[in-house]
């Protein structure tokens, strides 16, 4: 049986196991030591921060507060494979305390060589391969939890967290938010919304200033922005972007129109939503502080080339967006929709970066799949997780032979580990250290199911089911 403890890493909970003289005792080759260790006679590599805890299958150990002094008193017998486990194990967790992360939520950490991966609207970094190399092209949410409020089973849209509010009934604890904060939640997006229907007809955007960029993003549509708003800061009132797409709910094959003159020079528009933009200058390079309760993920492009004359975004280099007459930017404001017309109510999330309902209108959980990034590191024929928000995605199911290809886009290191945080087994396979911004493959010759787990933090679990 291993023993945990836990310790704090950054602005997350992560396991140490606790090693102590059990290491010791193995390494000098005794197989059925039997020893009694405690936090002030342990190696300095084992000294676990509380006081540990058995785990079990159904919950990870509690985090304790206790001084380094607690003492640990465990009983067990180890042998010299287990030894080796729990040294490489501790390893890992050393490794990540020394781990810097970005230096503020809008940043990404310095001093890594990046691989391409992740999925805008779904992962905190997303990096992109152009010609250049891998360049990073979002940052999403803040460092410390995020809260992705997309599951359609949840009351995470515009009308069913008004509902909910209105309803008085229970809020999931999925929303990690209390009624209070729902209540001003629902009364700033009802503003919000009344601002959006009252801009329903595009000419009504366009006789006030706002301005097309004429490009529609599928699911996203077309954005017009009110540009001397960008500098005020956040007003629920004033949203910086009115969201629109064609009215027949079709993707163009190019650019859209534009206001002239005060009114829309174009093909028919219907409204969708709203987004606001605040350049950090103005906000700060902290996430944002502006809906109440966590639902609102506020993100950052960078290394973006807008194609106005195209119809479409790219990553191209600067050099290369230049020469094909695109706009370049290193890094845009923070940004983020808030889906309040009531006739595009978002399942996957008032604050989704994505909606189904707007062209190509589609299943709401598909769409992440059709966002994930790959380079040209990707296996073929293999299936993608991501690493993000502390969690494996994906089905994870294989056949014999066939890769599943992690990208690390969290904030923090993670492992992709064999077995459980009970009974780990790294000689079948080890990822090692993953850095945001890192890949691992991973390739089974057998049918069976294997376990995974992050030696870092053991409530990160997941199944890989492998056929013949």
């Amino acid at each position: 049986m291993l023993i945990w403890g836990i310790h704090t890493m950054g602005k997350r909970t992560a396991a140490v196991l606790v090693v102590g003289a059990l290491v010791a005792a193995a390494c000098a080759g005794s197989d059925d030591a039997t020893t009694e260790t405690t936090a002030e006679t342990a190696p300095a590599t084992a000294v676990p921060t509380s006081a540990p805890a058995s785990p079990t299958t159904d919950a990870p150990p509690p985090v304790t507060d206790a001084p380094d002094t607690t003492i640990v008193e465990t009983t067990t017998t180890i042998d010299p494979s287990e030894a080796k486990t729990l040294e490489q194990i501790n390893a890992y967790i050393e490794q990540a305390a020394a781990f810097d992360q970005a230096g503020a939520d809008a940043q990404f950490p310095e001093g890594l060589t990046f691989a391409a991966g992740g999925a805008p609207g779904y992962s905190r970094y997303v990096f992109r391969e152009n010609s250049f190399g891998v360049v990073p092209t979002l940052v999403e949410g803040p460092l410390d939890d995020t809260v992705r409020c997309q599951d359609v089973e949840l009351p995470c849209s515009y009308l069913e967290l008004k509902e909910l509010h209105e309803s008085g009934a229970d809020i999931p604890d999925e929303l990690q938010m209390d009624a209070a904060e729902l209540a001003e939640l629902v009364s700033q997006l009802d503003e919000l919304s009344a601002f959006a229907v009252a801009h329903a007809d595009i000419d009504t955007a366009c006789a006030e200033g706002f301005v097309s960029d004429r490009i529609q993003t599928a699911n996203m549509g077309t954005h017009l922005y009110k540009v001397d708003w960008i500098v005020d800061g956040f007003d629920p009132s004033k949203p910086e972007i009115l969201l629109y797409a064609l009215a027949d709910d079709t993707v163009p094959d190019g650019p859209v129109g534009q206001c002239r003159d005060g009114v829309w020079d174009g093909e028919p528009m219907q409204l969708i939503g709203t987004s606001f933009i605040i350049p950090p200058q103005v906000i700060g390079n902290e996430h944002p502080e502006t809906f109440a309760g966590p639902l609102d993920n506020w993100h950052i492009h960078y290394n973006l080339c807008r194609g106005a004359a195209e119809g479409r975004d790219s990553f191209l280099p600067k050099s290369e967006c230049d020469a094909a007459g695109g706009n370049f930017s290193a890094s845009l404001g923070w940004m983020i929709h808030a889906w309040v017309d009531p006739a595009h109510d978002n399942d996957l999330g008032v604050f989704s970066m994505w909606n189904s309902t707007v062209a190509p209108i589609s299943d709401p959980t598909a769409i992440r799949e059709t966002r994930q990034v790959r380079g040209s590191d990707f296996p073929d024929g293999a299936e993608q997780s991501l690493i993000s928000d502390f969690a494996y995605s994906g089905e994870l199911e294989l056949t014999v032979g066939q890769s599943l290809f992690f990208n690390n886009v969290d904030a923090v290191p993670h492992t992709v580990s064999a077995g459980t945080f009970e009974d780990p087994q790294l000689d079948s396979f080890d990822s090692g250290l993953l850095s945001p911004g890192t890949n691992f493959e991973l390739t089974f010759d057998e049918p069976g199911v294997y376990s995974l787990f992050c030696t870092l933090h053991p409530d990160m679990v997941a199944t890989v089911s492998v056929d013949g």
